[in-house]
């Protein structure tokens, strides 16, 4: 290579290299503001992070409530459904009770009728019909 073929070759990197310097300042600007754009973009997007965060840990406290309540209410149920199972036995074992007291009591007063037949029957037969002496 002779020495005008170097020196075309430096000067053709130097060229490049300036030209590519000068490239990069005016990318730098734009890079300056693109970082920034991302920045603030990172910054909302940590933000909406944490309200998603706080927003999910009240969702979750909400749901242990409810699932207490669900269970109360399940406890609740059961009492009810216990304490109607007793009733409906109560109610069987009362109508039972007053089955007996009602067939005591038409038999009672099926007796007292008989007895108050017997009784006028009695009585009309040992009756005999007044006549008065007087005449």
């Amino acid at each position: 290579m002779s020495r005008a073929q170097k020196a075309l070759s430096v000067l053709v990197v130097a060229c490049l290299g300036l030209w590519g310097c000068a490239q990069g300042a005016a990318n730098g600007h734009a890079s300056a503001e693109r970082m920034r754009a991302l920045e603030n973009k990172i910054a909302k997007l940590e933000d909406d992070f944490k309200a998603v965060v706080a927003v999910r840990e009240q969702l979750r406290k909400q749901l242990t409530a409810a699932e207490q309540e669900r269970t109360q209410l399940g406890q609740q149920v059961e009492q009810l459904q216990a304490g109607v199972k007793e009733r409906e036995q109560q109610l069987a074992t009362r109508t039972g009770e007053r089955g007996a007291v009602q067939s005591q009591f038409d038999h009672f007063r099926k007796g007292i009728k008989a007895l108050l037949g017997q009784a006028e029957a009695a009585s009309a037969a040992s009756t005999s019909p007044v006549t008065s002496a007087s005449e």
